[in-house]
């Protein structure tokens, strides 16, 4: 670039020497002809310098890469993922892994190596996944940006009456400090670039029903019995029993319908109101094929008669309470945990940011496809033990 502003400048100088040498004006061809070099020379120059500024403003973008979280949490905020012109770029992303588009628009995000979905997308995916879980519609589900430490009240106190006088008892309700952090909830699928160039296929949806679905069943499964180790802590992990079946009910089933009933009752009446009951579909069935053991033999679930006393409301409730079923109770076994009664809103799941999305197009391109991974990150904690009871199997 610069040789040819040298050359121009030098023909532009030739021919103001020779009018020079002659001692005469510029002809009107000489005049046009010198007009035009000096735009190019200046043209060059302009070129130059946005070239010098591009270069600047890129510089500037680098440093913004910088593991540095405030800057990054600032670009991060200033991010429009709302947009359509994100949306726009996610999917072209989706289809082509081409993330040009998006890694313009994500600047502090993308050494993560995946891209946030759009919010539209989001709001999918998390429909799907509570649709797809039962501790999600029940529990209280928060998102949160990073960890934090959370109080869990381990008992009520008491009041008491005091005489004229008197001093009062402080009775200090006891807390347990716990930190809630993420676990990444990871899935993958493979698809041919065929399917992905193929415009009649929405990949978007796709991908929202099938990987947020295999999300969903896991942590499902964790948020009921997760081991507080490596995963989240599940809802019933470290209850104490609220009742143990009388013996004999392991091999036969659940036939006594009393055990229902002191299970019901063993959780504290300040917390029954708004509790629930989640157990297998076994248990459901057992307990609807109780029948009265008098003369009349009819099944205690009877809309209507002398021994319905597990009826007390319509289909869908034991004894009025509501119960919802997961097919992660354990199955009625000895010393098995067969179902949980309490007041879910002392159960929360922390959602940390919003979903991410990694195209890999080389890992299987000798197949001619594309590798798209989903990431979840979650938590979730019980906040209050007396909140919740377990029925549980005996040993026999």
């Amino acid at each position: 670039m610069s040789d040819e502003r040298a050359r121009l400048i030098v023909e532009a100088q030739k021919l103001m020497n020779q009018v020079e040498a002659e001692k005469r004006a510029l002809t009107g061809e000489e005049n046009e002809k010198l007009n035009k070099l000096l735009a190019e020379v200046d043209a060059i120059d302009s070129s130059q310098r946005m070239k010098a500024t591009s270069e600047r403003v890129a510089s500037l973008a680098r440093s913004l890469e910088a593991p540095v979280g405030r800057i990054a949490s600032a670009a991060r905020a200033a991010a429009d993922h709302s947009s359509d012109e994100y949306r726009k770029a996610f999917n072209h992303y989706l289809r082509t892994a081409d993330s040009s588009e998006l890694r313009a628009m994500s600047i502090g995000t993308t050494t993560a190596g995946g891209f946030t979905v759009a919010p539209v997308t989001e709001a999918r995916i998390v429909e799907k996944m509570y649709q797809a879980s039962v501790m999600r519609q029940l529990g209280v589900v928060r998102s949160t940006p990073d960890d934090r430490k959370i109080n869990v009240e381990n008992s009520l106190g008491t009041a008491a009456i005091v005489s004229e006088a008197s001093s009062i008892s402080a009775a200090d309700v006891s807390f347990t400090q716990v930190e809630v952090g993420a676990f990444k909830y990871a899935t993958a699928v493979t698809l041919s670039r065929e399917l992905m160039d193929d415009s009649l296929i929405d990949i978007e949806s796709y991908l929202v029903d099938k990987l947020s679905l295999r999300i969903a069943r896991l942590q499902d499964e964790h948020f009921y019995d997760g081991s507080n180790s490596g995963q989240p802590q599940g809802v019933v992990q470290g209850l104490s029993a609220g009742f143990t079946l009388t013996a004999g009910q392991v091999s036969t089933g659940i036939t006594n319908p009393g055990n229902i009933l002191s299970w019901l009752h063993s959780l504290s009446p300040q917390y029954r109101r708004g509790a629930v009951i989640l157990t297998s579909d076994q248990v459901i069935e057992d307990i609807r094929l109780i029948r009265d053991a008098g003369s009349t033999g009819q099944f205690m679930w009877e809309p209507a008669g002398p021994s319905s006393a597990l009826r007390e409301g319509a289909a869908g409730t034991i004894a009025g309470v509501p119960y919802y079923i997961s097919e992660y109770v354990d199955a009625i076994a000895a010393n098995a945990v067969v179902g949980v009664y309490g007041n879910f809103q002392h159960y929360e799941i922390f959602d940390r940011g919003a979903t991410e999305i990694l195209v890999d197009p080389y890992s299987a391109a000798s197949t001619w496809s594309v590798t798209v991974y989903v990431v979840k990150r979650s938590d979730a904690v019980r906040t209050l033990d007396e909140a919740f009871k377990t029925l549980k199997c005996a040993a026999t």
